[in-house]
């Protein structure tokens, strides 16, 4: 039994099964899907904890329009939480110069896609408790590249408000500047994000600095104005061309899965596709 197996079947007995079965993701990107979101999954890292307000906001609600001047100035430090740094290790090509976020060697045979918000419960529990032995499973082994999309959209809208963007762009001038600290970057990210317009420049900034990066300061310049916003529509084209209803989800020669309720069907489609690319 793989370590994915036993993660899978922990869940489905601490969830008693049922309540996991039919759990799809954080969905409604495109406008015709017919999906709805589920109640969110939890976890030692209470990703979960906030799933009701990250929907509304989701959903352009965030609440009174009423906004205190005090409100609006942001403090100079923050209280981040520190991560279990899980999502450090993951290896990242010698000469990273992908145009998105790569886990792998660089040159697997076979190139998978994740679609991820980092703001979505899902998204974020699947990061924290599958994602490892999905890695362990297929990029650490050589089997698969896997380029990494953020979903910064939702029907044409921010998705989880400004937040999706902002974070979007965050992570892509990681990768730029900094690859080896992207992934721990995203990592600080996904545990500490919560609430409404969490990522202001000057928490990204900070964000950025606690997980190793490199001159964060432009990390934090990069969530406001139109910087990356060229591959932040090339991800929401292949979300509309997949088509990818709802993160997070993975997409294999075409297709898309749910990594967390498809896992059977991904594995499968994974391994054909490793056998037609070596034969």
């Amino acid at each position: 039994m793989t370590k994915r197996e036993r993660t899978r079947r922990r869940m489905l007995q601490v969830g008693g099964g049922a309540a996991f079965v039919g759990l799809s993701g954080c969905t409604g990107l495109l406008s015709d899907s017919s999906e709805a979101d589920e109640a969110a999954p939890t976890s030692t890292n209470e990703t979960a904890a906030n799933a009701a307000d990250d929907e509304n906001e989701s959903n352009g609600d965030t609440g009174s329009n009423e906004i205190e001047p005090d409100e609006l100035e942001e403090p100079e430090e923050y209280d981040l939480e520190e991560p279990p740094g899980a999502l450090a290790e993951i290896p990242i090509p010698e000469e990273p110069d992908a145009a998105y976020p790569l886990a792998g060697s660089g040159d697997a045979p076979v190139t998978v896609r994740l679609f991820g918000n980092w703001k979505c419960p899902y998204t974020r529990w699947f990061l924290f408790e599958e994602f490892d032995a999905f890695v362990d499973e297929y990029v650490r082994s050589g089997t698969v590249d896997l380029e990494v999309h953020a979903v910064a959209y939702r029907d044409g809208r921010p998705f989880y408000g400004e937040d999706g963007p902002r974070m979007a762009r965050a992570g892509l001038a990681v990768w730029e500047r900094d690859p080896e600290q992207f992934w721990s970057f995203l990592e600080y990210v996904a545990v500490n994000v919560k609430g409404s317009d969490w990522a202001t420049p000057g928490r990204i900034e900070t964000v950025a600095l606690e997980a190793g990066v490199d001159d964060p300061e432009p990390i934090g310049e990069a969530t406001e104005g139109d910087a990356y916003e060229d591959r932040l529509e090339e991800t929401m084209e292949r979300v509309h061309e997949l088509p990818v209803s709802g993160v997070p989800r993975i997409s294999v020669e075409g297709e898309s899965y749910s990594p967390i309720v498809h896992q059977e069907e991904l594995d499968e489609a994974i391994e054909a596709a490793v056998e037609n690319a070596t034969e």
